[in-house]
């Protein structure tokens, strides 16, 4: 589908009575009243939100950035619009500082930064965004996941003795293993709590996506 423009300007030139149209960003898909544009994609590219994966094209890692980018709007915009975003204790620095290495350190970031016709604010904008959502992630769901001991003992069968059973190897028990299990539960449960959140929030803001 052909992207949406945003921002046009118009100049003209001697007597000419032609409107000459300057495309200034594309927007890329909107969450709610809020753009997702072009530029947003290039920085989220710069400072690598998500990693290209292996043999991935170009078009594809781009298109994946598009998703994480809308994911993250949804995300925020939902913890703004129902004032927990207010509630939160937000941190930026390390999120900050972990974006500005990815992007090849501050000089590197700052001139690929000016040559998207991006700067610092834009980055912070981001920064905003992904610390909030992990804030809402580690302030309010993880403290309401639990594993019972039960949950344990069947992981610990459904993960470690049905998979060694018929090896030679030997099973550790239950007792050395416990933390490790609880571990991983708990990070299973966050996610799938993080994915009803996307889901609920995704029925509160609607989402038009006009590139692939």
């Amino acid at each position: 589908m052909v992207f949406a423009l945003i921002l046009m300007t118009v100049s003209h030139f001697g007597v000419s009575s032609e409107a000459q149209w300057q495309t200034v960003e594309e927007v890329l898909a909107v969450v709610g009243n809020t753009p997702i544009l072009q530029s947003d994609i290039e920085l989220a590219a710069l400072v690598h939100i998500i990693e290209p994966e292996n043999d991935e094209g170009k078009d594809a890692y781009r298109s994946r950035l598009l998703d994480a980018r809308i994911r993250l709007e949804i995300e925020f915009r939902d913890l703004e619009e129902g004032g927990i975003l207010y509630r939160l204790n937000l941190e930026p620095l390390p999120i900050r500082n972990l974006l500005i290495t990815r992007g090849g350190g501050e000089e590197t970031l700052a001139t690929n930064l000016h040559s998207a016709g991006l700067d610092w604010p834009d980055l912070d904008e981001l920064v905003l965004r992904m610390v909030a959502t992990e804030a809402f992630v580690e302030q309010r769901l993880r403290p309401n996941v639990s594993v019972s001991m039960e949950e344990i003992e069947a992981a610990y069968q459904q993960l470690l003795v049905a998979e060694i059973a018929g090896t030679d190897e030997t099973l550790p028990s239950l007792t050395t293993v416990s933390d490790h299990l609880r571990r991983l539960l708990v990070e299973r449960k966050v996610n799938e709590e993080i994915e009803r959140w996307l889901q609920r929030a995704k029925e509160r803001h609607e989402v038009i996506r006009f590139a692939r």
